[in-house]
């Protein structure tokens, strides 16, 4: 069958030609409003709670993975702040101190701006986790606007029942997107965030773990040297801090990836595919009633 024909038919399903016992003035509103009471029934029993199923489960894995990095994130940081504290004494003319942990400002700033970027992805799982409670309370509800609007178009002339016709099918689409949106686009992003992302996360965070560990260990064989050997100028800087730096020469990296992943997934990914969802359900349900091409 062509396309053209399709669209024939479509077109008299919703003019409601096959509603030959109804007066020709119901005969379209009668016939949209079965169509988008037949579409909501198969929404929200079946298409609905499968979508809600893969959204959630993204969802959960998304919070449990994003706390596990800022703890990570926290231990790496507390880690690297003992670091810094750690300072070698010694005595040239007048005296000085050498922290020797000093260098590793820049890279405890960038772990505190990596903490606050998670800080900021947990908030916006959070706000996609109570959009999707709110439209799951909401359910049915969501339709009614538009079964009114047909309703009323029912008992007005021509053109408010065209205008209000029109209105009636962008309200339902605006339902669809309601109910459906913010479920699928968490199904949508865990697929190409697995696809795509995960290796890259998966390193890096190893990396991190690793390193923490590792500066951790440094402490902790320092703290068990005898103390003429913690005290000495050569070997605390030519030693301790060697393996301190050597620990943290490619973390910064990862952590870099970290950030991109977590704001790809948590933030950029999500509002991406809710544009794009929303501008498909505003082309498909624009347009004037008798445009054959929409429902």
């Amino acid at each position: 069958m062509s396309s053209s024909g399709i669209d024939e038919r479509l077109a008299a399903l919703t003019r409601g030609e096959w509603l030959g016992r109804f007066p020709p003035h119901l005969r379209e509103p009668v016939a949209r409003a079965v169509i988008q009471l037949a579409i909501a029934a198969a929404v929200l029993t079946a298409v609905a709670p499968f979508a809600d199923r893969k959204g959630e489960a993204w969802m959960e894995a998304s919070f449990t993975r994003t706390l596990g990095a800022l703890a990570a994130t926290r231990g790496l940081d507390s880690a690297i702040s003992l670091a810094q504290s750690s300072e070698v004494s010694f005595s040239f003319g007048p005296g000085g101190s050498l922290g020797i942990g000093q260098a590793l400002d820049p890279i405890n700033d960038l772990v505190e701006q990596y903490g606050a970027l998670l800080l900021t992805s947990t908030t916006a799982l959070g706000v996609q986790r109570l959009g999707m409670e709110i439209a799951q309370s909401l359910g049915f509800w969501l339709f009614l606007p538009a079964l009114a609007a047909l309703g009323v178009a029912s008992c007005c002339g021509p053109a408010g029942k065209t205008s209000l016709i029109t209105w009636s099918r962008r309200l339902f689409g605006l339902a669809l997107f309601v109910r459906l949106a913010l479920p699928a686009a968490g199904w949508i992003d865990s697929l190409v965030a697995d696809r795509f992302l995960e290796p890259g996360y998966q390193k890096a965070a190893a990396a991190v773990a690793a390193t923490t560990e590792s500066i951790e260990q440094v402490e902790t064989d320092d703290a068990n040297r005898p103390w003429y050997e913690r005290y000495n100028p050569v070997d605390a800087i030519g030693d301790r801090a060697k393996k301190t730096y050597d620990q943290l020469a490619a973390v910064g990296e990862s952590i870099v990836n970290l950030a991109i992943y977590f704001t790809i997934s948590t933030i950029l990914l999500p509002l991406g595919t809710l544009w794009l969802l929303s501008r498909l359900t505003t082309a498909f349900f624009s347009g004037a009633p008798g445009d054959s091409r929409r429902a």
